[in-house]
């Protein structure tokens, strides 16, 4: 009988030993999590994101993967361009906090990575203008602020995006632009009338609406369609183009 007491003593010393221990290095982990989140806070502030990534990452692996971890590797990952990452850890964020307070940052720098993408590929690769490339993830990112703005329009960074979107629009008409004379110099002037059209709807505040008009013009004067030809110059003439 008196064994069996010694037994349960022991086993209750041990089991008390293991959730001291525990409990230990549970604050251990806490403490070092709160001195990496800081530090990683401060380099942050210094540009040293490669170092705060590393923070960051070590973090994730002690299990203190929470919402503002996330938050400041996507945009870590985003300043060195490692957009590869960062949009990894935007899909995780929005599956795991999509009713966030802060989901409209991350919503805007989705379009800001395809923005660097439109000006990296075609920038760093190619020499040539970006409006005679095509523009697929500047297309992206024009559709992905235009919601934005419109799902979350008292965000802090809805007036950075009407700029980034103002940008797009010039990059965007360039390039229907670049397609429509393309079409009149090989005078194919219904498929300039077509496209310049489009232009007009899309980007009727952009300087590429100017030139438009007057291949449209010269189009329809090339068709012999010179009632229309001559509203256009009416139209040119009134907003003095």
């Amino acid at each position: 009988m008196k064994k069996n007491k010694n037994v349960v003593f022991i086993f209750m010393i041990l089991f008390l030993s293991f959730a001291v221990y525990s409990q230990n290095l549970k604050n251990h982990i806490f403490i070092s999590n709160g001195y990496f989140y800081q530090k990683c806070r401060i380099e942050l502030k210094e540009k040293n994101f490669y170092k705060a990534i590393i923070d960051l990452e070590t973090m994730k692996k002690n299990h203190y993967n929470n919402d503002k971890i996330k938050m400041n590797l996507i945009y870590a990952y985003y300043k060195i361009s490692d957009f590869k990452r960062a949009e990894k850890n935007i899909e995780e964020f929005i599956k795991l906090y999509p009713k966030h307070p802060n989901i409209d940052y991350i919503f805007y720098i989705k379009s800001l990575i395809d923005i660097s993408l439109d000006k990296k590929i075609f920038h760093n690769f190619f020499p040539i203008q970006t409006y005679k490339s095509n523009p697929i993830y500047a297309t992206k990112a024009f559709f992905q602020l235009k919601n934005f703005i419109y799902n979350y329009p008292n965000s802090v960074y809805v007036i950075n995006a009407k700029k980034d979107l103002f940008y797009l629009k010039k990059r965007l008409s360039e390039y229907d632009l670049k397609i429509l004379k393309y079409y009149f110099f090989h005078k194919k002037h219904i498929a300039v009338i077509n496209r310049g059209e489009e232009i007009l709807q899309k980007y009727p505040e952009t300087l590429a609406a100017i030139d438009t008009l007057k291949y449209m013009k010269k189009s329809f004067l090339a068709l012999k369609i010179f009632d229309t030809a001559e509203k256009i110059s009416k139209i040119i003439l009134l907003n003095k183009f």
